[in-house]
């Protein structure tokens, strides 16, 4: 059918659009196969809108199966403070602009907490082409240059919500205090719609927390230029949010926590890749996070990224000052096992014998009272992770008896729980074989390494090159060893493993 849309200036078009309503029945059993399937009240009311021709006030009722009666009534309990709304006022606001009246600012955000949606879907074209300038300003949160007609006694060049312009009165415009009253009501409805309006909810918050937990996890196992990549976009979706709408202030602060830790995920990532510098970068990015959002878990897990950037940058008494700072945050979770582990094996590379032995008793005690962090995953220390990090500072302390025990216990654990990192594992089995090279035991070397030396080239990561390097150092270094079969066999693997690396599939 045909139907009239008011326009700029007060022209008027005629928009001949075909609308296909169906029946009742047609709708309802559109809408409950789509509940069958699990579609949102959402999602059924973009499907009653495409299928059927609704206009979003209509569709979002009948996406709930309530009639108009049962809308006034949730808008009465909801005592949003504004008169009594029946279902005939319901009729009135679906039908706008077209007959009926138009739903102020403050009716739209009423409907749109019932409905579960902003009062922005509940508009279409020729709702936002006859609404006032305010008011559509308020919905884009934009100002609004187009010259659509407004009612007569106020009028605004600004949004609702900038105080920072004053209301102009046309007093011979106002028939009596009612208007003068409503005007003003319209004002400051206008204005509590702005300051809830917001680009985020529950639903997008918690989809980026799951994700973003669901990155720190895969690493553990998936190829590490694939959870990147996929770390990045995460990351550009939550900076997106934030740069191009606006938040409540603990939405915002949720949303900066979020983008700290993938920042921080991200920087380990490009470490264990063999990009330094853009891991430095990334984990400074994490830190302004850390600190717009408040968190000290999360600055203290930044803290452990960038000790471990420094640690490999062989900066090593600044590896140990950042684990330390870490540590006076009192973070939730496993963060503080982790950074008295990261400050033992700094002090580990430069001998220092006494602190590192100190730092490693202050994670066991930490680990008495660690709790559930907040991401998981890589950025967790677990049982096998701390006795990686005990076992290698033992080997290079001077105990590698020592140091073999944990290994043993470790490797034990791992088989026993699947969800550790390839990575640590393959950590664990490096220094593991320094040991039994230590202890004259080529055998127990090439044993213990043997898982590693298959890794696929994508789980190379940059970390574990160094470390086989160095074990084929050793054996290099050594004339018993370099003469024997054994010994060149090893050091061959050892070889052709550093030369096929996960960094080589990034850019330099």
């Amino acid at each position: 059918m045909a139907y009239r849309g008011q326009h700029d200036a007060g022209s008027e078009v005629v928009m001949a659009v075909s609308r296909t309503t169906g029946t009742k029945a047609d709708r309802d059993q559109v809408r409950q196969t789509l509940a069958g399937f699990g579609a949102t009240p959402a999602a059924i009311a973009t499907e009653l809108q495409r299928r059927f021709g609704l206009r979003p006030r209509d569709a979002f009722r009948q996406a709930h199966g309530w009639t108009q009666d049962v809308v006034a009534a949730h808008l009465n309990a909801a005592g949003t403070g504004s008169a009594t709304f029946t279902g005939a006022r319901i009729s009135d606001y679906e039908r706008w602009p077209f007959g009926g009246r138009r739903p102020t600012l403050a009716a739209l955000t009423a409907l749109a907490e019932v409905f579960g949606t902003t009062p922005a879907c509940l508009v279409d074209l020729d709702d936002l082409a006859a609404m006032p300038d305010a008011d559509r300003a308020v919905l884009h949160a934009a100002p609004i240059t187009a010259a659509v007609p407004t009612s007569p006694p106020v009028t605004s060049t600004r949004l609702a919500g900038d105080t920072g312009g004053g209301m102009r009165w046309d007093l011979g415009g106002l028939l009596d205090e009612t208007e003068l009253v409503i005007a003003v009501t319209e004002r400051t409805a206008g204005f509590g719609a702005w300051a809830e309006s917001s680009n985020v909810g529950p639903m997008t918050l918690d989809d980026i927390a799951s994700s973003t937990r669901r990155v720190a996890v895969d690493y553990l196992s998936h190829p590490p230029v694939v959870v990147y990549a996929r770390a990045g976009l995460l990351a550009d979706r939550v900076f997106r949010l934030l740069q191009t709408g606006r938040q409540r202030p603990d939405q915002a602060r949720e949303l900066y926590t979020w983008a700290g830790y993938l920042c921080a995920l991200l920087a380990w990532m490009a470490g264990d890749l063999g990009h330094p510098a853009a891991a430095e970068s990334q984990a400074r990015t994490a830190w302004m996070c850390a600190e717009l959002a408040g968190d000290n878990t999360l600055r203290a897990w930044v803290l452990s990224t960038t000790s471990k950037i420094y640690l490999w940058d062989r900066r090593y008494e600044e590896a140990a000052a950042a684990a330390a700072r870490g540590l006076t945050l009192t973070p939730s979770g496993t963060a503080a096992v982790m950074l008295a582990c990261q400050e033992a094996d700094a002090w580990a590379e430069i001998g220092a014998e006494g602190p590192a032995r100190t730092a490693l008793a202050q994670a066991q005690e930490a680990r008495q009272s660690a709790g559930v962090d907040p991401v998981g995953g890589l950025l967790a220390c677990g049982t096998v992770r701390q006795h990686n990090y005990a076992g290698s500072v033992l080997l290079r302390t001077g105990n590698p008896a020592g140091a073999i025990d944990h290994a043993d216990q470790a490797l034990a654990e791992a088989a026993r729980t699947p969800a550790v990192a390839y990575g640590t594992i393959a950590q664990i089995r490096i220094w593991a074989a320094t040991a039994h090279l230590g202890a004259d035991s080529i055998d127990g070397a090439a044993q213990v390494l043997a898982p590693v030396l298959v890794l696929p080239s994508e789980q190379r990561l940059d970390t574990l090159v160094r470390r086989l390097r160095d074990v084929g150092r050793l054996v290099a270094a050594r004339p018993d060893l370099r003469s024997s079969v054994q010994g060149r066999t090893l050091h061959a693997a050892v070889t052709e493993f550093c030369a096929a690396s996960a960094a080589r599939q990034l850019p330099a």
